[in-house]
């Protein structure tokens, strides 16, 4: 297919989701249940977690955990409390401290870097007390391309939840890239509208001109149209190597991409807090955090090859300035659907055939919330 050839796409007759379903506590509360509790979540990339520190405490869905390195090197998650008293075990300020043992600070119960407890002071006295029943309580943690995840409730494993893109991981060598740069913003709008947002393009006219100059609005097919993986590729324009303000790479193309991967843009949604943007030269990812019903926190990373970074002439300031820019853009517009969406007059419209990835986003996500459109 041409890089321009606009695939033909339908949105079913489908209309947006009612505006309950960014307001509602109850619903929030169900997506915690049917959704955030059941799937895999990005907890960041595995060169955050230092070999060399002890540990790294993190929130995830409001919840307090840890991670940890064991000594052959596999990560693990831990919830944050001491199974005493409940106190916090690992902190910003101590986590560097801790080394081959967690010791809470509040009364010394001391345990293995593998969550056992090996001391509890003056609780050998209790005739009563079961050691092995008190370590710390740990939450299921993989590694896959690099990134560690998390599932509170797993039924796959994450290599099996992403094999639909995993050649992808493959083609642009993701466990091997390196982060150069972050930016983190603070969104008021629900998590469901930023997913909505980055899979459609039918908005790039208007609130991104850049943006539909280097990768014209109508070139975009997709790879995947159902289930909780969804999205696909978009031609770069003629005059365009890869996405920054000035369109030049920001250093050499990864790996050995084919040529229709370096002349396009893929752009993917790992639901509920991924967005993975492969790029020619440079992977780019947005990791999105529930806080409530409408705000959310969006931290987003570049990610290039080591031997990338290395070179004089690496100079990704273009790259993360355009992202900037469209990021800005599009919270923008996530902040005013929110508002507008939480009239209680507001009704849904009808989705374009350019919408239809959003359409598939909120079949899938009823789906697993288990209700229906307009109950």
């Amino acid at each position: 297919m041409n890089e321009f050839t606009p695939t033909r796409r339908s949105a079913r007759g489908a209309y947006g989701i009612a505006g309950e379903y960014v307001t509602s506590e109850v619903i929030y509360q169900k997506e915690s249940a049917s959704i955030f509790s059941r799937r895999w979540l990005c907890a960041g990339r595995l060169e955050e977690l230092d070999p060399k520190s002890s540990c790294l405490p993190i929130s995830l869905e409001n919840q307090s955990l840890f991670l940890i390195r064991d000594e052959p090197g596999i990560v693990r998650a831990f919830r944050n409390f001491c199974r005493h008293r409940g106190s916090q075990l690992v902190t910003e300020t101590n986590c560097s401290s801790m080394g081959k043992r967690i010791q809470c600070p509040y009364h010394a119960w001391t345990y293995s870097r593998s969550g056992d407890l090996t001391s509890a002071p003056n609780m050998a006295d209790d005739d009563n007390f079961d050691a092995k029943s008190h370590g710390l309580m740990e939450v299921c943690c993989e590694v896959f391309g690099g990134f560690i995840w998390i599932n509170f409730h797993p039924e796959e494993s994450v290599s099996q939840w992403l094999q639909p893109i995993a050649q992808h991981f493959q083609d642009w060598q993701i466990s091997d890239l390196r982060i150069t740069h972050e930016l983190v913003y603070d969104v008021q709008a629900n998590w469901k509208l930023i997913f909505q947002n980055y899979s459609e393009c039918y908005h790039c006219p208007i609130v991104h001109p850049m943006l539909n100059r280097l990768t014209p609005y109508q070139g975009s097919s997709n790879e995947l149209d159902e289930g909780p993986i969804l999205g696909g590729p978009m031609g770069l324009a003629e005059s365009s190597q890869t996405m920054s303000c000035d369109g030049k790479f920001a250093g050499q193309p990864i790996g050995n991409l084919n040529p229709d991967q370096l002349r396009s843009v893929y752009y993917f949604t790992i639901c509920p807090t991924m967005f993975l943007s492969l790029h020619p030269d440079y992977v780019l990812i947005h990791r999105v955090e529930r806080i409530d019903t409408g705000n959310s926190k969006v931290t987003c990373q570049f990610l290039f090859p080591p031997d990338t970074t290395e070179q004089q002439k690496f100079a990704p300031d273009q790259a993360i300035e355009f992202w900037d820019i469209t990021n800005r853009q599009d919270w923008e517009v996530c902040e005013l659907a929110q508002r507008g969406m939480s009239d209680p007059a507001y009704l849904p419209g009808p989705y374009s055939p350019l919408e239809s990835v959003v359409a598939a986003f909120d079949r899938n996500y009823l789906l697993e919330l288990d209700l229906k459109s307009g109950d």
